[in-house]
């Protein structure tokens, strides 16, 4: 009787784990409006993870049935500019503690590829990047192919963690 009352409840359990999307739901699991938890890289040399937008970024993605997705992501320690102009030196500061882009994605297997027609940085515009994505829960992980670091010219994974808005 105890063991099978142990099997039922262990089975029960492993039933209620969040579980990866499958590859064909991920087009449409992928829909919907996405909080950011974290974005950071990775250097694949070293394994040194950088925080580039600090511990809690704010901002959102957006991916829509279309096709389309638009994102804002600004630094979680942006400082206030001091008057009611902002100094050129405040607004390098702000530029760069954000990022922001749109332009159309579609979701292959595990595979999402994004062509920005739009973004903060020009060197992005025009250009189709590739990502793998994977949903647990109300999670959503997007993970770069490693890429030269624009400061460090170093080899980096860049990986986001979202969580479902709605």
């Amino acid at each position: 009787m105890t063991r099978t009352l142990i099997t039922a409840a262990t089975l029960a359990s492993l039933v209620t784990l969040p579980l990866p999307a499958r590859a064909e739901d991920l087009a449409s699991q992928i829909v919907g409006l996405w909080k950011y938890v974290s974005l950071t890289t990775k250097e694949v040399a070293s394994g040194k993870e950088t925080k580039l937008f600090g511990d809690n970024p704010k901002g959102y993605l957006l991916y829509t049935k279309s096709g389309r997705s638009m994102f804002v992501l600004v630094g979680d320690n942006r400082a206030k500019p001091a008057g009611a102009a902002v100094t050129d030196a405040e607004a390098v500061g702000l530029f760069r503690t954000l990022a922001s882009g749109s332009g159309a994605y579609k979701v292959e297997g595990k595979t999402l590829t994004a062509t920005f027609d739009t973004s903060w940085n020009e060197r992005w515009t025009g250009t189709t990047q590739k990502r793998y994505v994977e949903i647990v829960g109300n999670k959503l992980t997007i993970t770069s192919d490693p890429v030269k670091a624009t400061a460090t010219g170093l080899d980096i994974v860049i990986t986001n963690v979202l969580e479902r808005v709605e």
